[in-house]
């Protein structure tokens, strides 16, 4: 049998050999030798979990555009200034709908002219008296940018013209609208004041008498039918009843387009051959409009009494700031109605996060005692306990949604003490708390079925620690980073499935003067993804960072409050 021969690493003879005879001294004979005190101080487990999450970037990065998001739902709010308009002039909250899918505008990007995201937009189709109409406009701003490009083409033997223009969305040009007479008179008073009243640059314009140009015009087509009949030419397109048609089609033009201040005639293509809902601009000998501006002898028509109020044709614009106290300028657009889409999307960001964190975290509560009750003791409270989450899981929320609107709806006290929208989201608690603390409780079990025979849990125990020391202690703590987790991730799921209802149209918010993310999908759906891009655009945007940046945070969370990491925040 060989003997087992020890050898001696030199390398670490030398290592120990290397080390300064300083760190060592000799031991004195009334000299006692012990540990010493730590010099850090003590971490405590908040403190840990802390350290831990800052050093997970991709969760502080969700953590910060959460902050971001939550304080834009609270501050653009408060300092908008179409949030605090007149509650009876706008009882549904801010509209105007002159302003109908004004395109978002970023002044920055106005003064740079980047041509993008500065209330312009390139169209195409344009013809001849489209530009014309654009370039004739007598508002006190420009609608038309720029002309991108000219396309000529032929159609049945005519050459026809089409322009590519870009178009400002906010030079809506001017309106007729009817003042009460007091809102007139400070309309004149301001104008005299900026010395405007009565000029090319006021906010009043002068009225159009088109209804008299009309009657003139249409004196003129049945003195033209008259003469056809005389020199015994026969058309379809010029009888009296055509006549009347080619009026009542130009009355209808002239009221859907208020920014025409001149004479139309209808499109004569062959002699005595007139369309009856194609116009041309009108022009006198020197080739200029001949406008239907009302006249009182030499001077313009700016007001007209009109059944006790007063009719003026404004530039929209100005006027609207007037009126209003601020510009009609909106950094997301407008939707169909005319609201501020920047507005109603930190409103409905706010409502969102509100219906999310709420509902999750009466969920969050009901799962964790449910769930820490049927875990820690088990046995047939256990079986019960689950057996009656089986049932409750089994109904969709859908469903219990569903029958509260209806029930609560036809409550009338009910509906008189919290009104329609209080109704809708109490039938989204309900419906949502009715089944959501589920998983919690699942979750919650399961970890305490995980850690309950620990041994320091039985070690705690068999020193007299009670029940809810065991729990609260021992046991709760060890599985924070999972329930924080679970409870976190809650949160985008009650968002998006409120997003998804809202989407579909299942649940109307609208109706009840409330605004959510989901809402404003359904609404930019309706708008048209080619027409409208950004009406989907931003609330698609905040939904999917709610998602990325919930789903990052509550991850960073778990890591953060994983007890076996205790120790690594070096």
């Amino acid at each position: 049998m060989e003997k087992e021969v020890m050898t001696f690493n030199t390398d670490s003879a030398m290592d120990i050999k290397a080390i300064p005879s300083e760190l060592f001294h000799k031991k004195k004979d009334n000299e006692n030798l012990h540990d010493q005190a730590f010099e850090t101080k003590p971490v405590s487990y908040l403190k840990g979990a802390m350290m831990r999450f800052a050093k997970n970037k991709a969760s502080i990065i969700a953590a910060i555009i959460i902050a971001l998001l939550a304080l834009y739902a609270i501050i653009v709010p408060l300092v908008s200034p179409m949030a605090h308009v007149n509650s009876t002039e706008y009882p549904n909250g801010f509209s105007d709908p002159f302003f109908r899918y004004a395109l978002p505008y970023n002044p920055v990007n106005k003064a740079m002219n980047l041509g993008w995201w500065d209330g312009t937009d390139v169209k195409t189709g344009y013809n001849n008296m489209d530009l014309e109409i654009l370039e004739l406009d007598d508002s006190n701003y420009e609608p038309l940018v720029e002309n991108i490009d000219t396309v000529k083409e032929t159609v049945a033997g005519r050459i026809q013209t089409h322009y590519k223009l870009r178009v400002d969305s906010y030079a809506i040009g001017c309106r007729e609208i009817n003042v009460t007479k007091e809102e007139y008179s400070k309309l004149v008073e301001y104008e005299k004041e900026k010395g405007i009243y009565h000029t090319d640059k006021g906010i009043m314009k002068p009225l159009r008498d088109y209804t008299t140009y009309l009657q003139n015009y249409r004196a003129e087509l049945t003195e033209k039918l008259h003469e056809a009949e005389d020199q015994g030419i026969t058309t379809t397109s010029l009888t009296e009843t055509t006549i009347g048609n080619i009026i009542d089609y130009m009355t209808i033009y002239y009221n859907q387009n208020q920014r025409i201040w001149y004479q139309l005639g209808s499109r004569e293509s062959t002699p005595y051959n007139f369309s009856q809902n194609s116009y041309v601009i009108r022009h006198d000998a020197n080739n200029k409009p001949i406008s239907i501006y009302a006249m009182d002898g030499d001077e313009y028509v700016y007001a007209q009494e009109n059944y006790g109020k007063i009719t003026v044709r404004v530039d929209y614009y100005d006027y609207f700031t007037f009126h209003n106290g601020f510009e009609p300028r909106y950094f997301f657009g407008c939707n169909s109605a005319g609201q501020d889409l920047f507005l109603r999307l930190a409103q409905g960001t706010g409502f969102s996060l509100l219906l999310g964190i709420g509902i999750s975290l009466i969920n969050f509560i009901i799962g964790l005692i449910w769930g820490a009750i049927s875990g820690y003791y088990g046995g047939t409270a256990d079986l019960i306990m689950e057996r009656v989450t089986d049932i409750i899981s089994c109904i969709p929320s859908l469903i219990i949604l569903s029958i509260c609107a209806i029930q609560f709806t036809g409550n009338a006290d009910l509906r008189a003490a919290i009104g329609s929208s209080g109704i809708i989201i109490l039938s989204f608690f309900v419906a949502f708390v009715y089944s959501g603390w589920v998983g919690t409780a699942g979750t919650t079990r399961m970890q305490f079925y995980r850690f309950k025979g620990q041994e320091y849990v039985l070690a705690s125990r068999t020193l007299g620690a009670k029940d809810p020391r065991l729990i609260f202690r021992h046991i709760l703590p060890n599985a924070a980073g999972t329930l924080t987790t679970s409870s976190v991730l809650m949160i985008p799921g009650i968002i998006f499935a409120e997003s998804s209802l809202s989407f579909l149209g299942i649940v109307n918010f609208t109706t009840s003067g409330l605004v959510s993310v989901g809402s404003l999908l359904n609404e930019g759906s309706a708008a048209g993804l080619k027409e409208n891009p950004f009406m989907l655009l931003f609330p698609s945007l905040v939904i999917s960072l709610l998602m990325i940046c919930f789903n990052l945070f509550g991850n960073g969370l778990r890591d953060a409050f994983n007890t076996t990491l205790r120790g690594s925040e070096d």
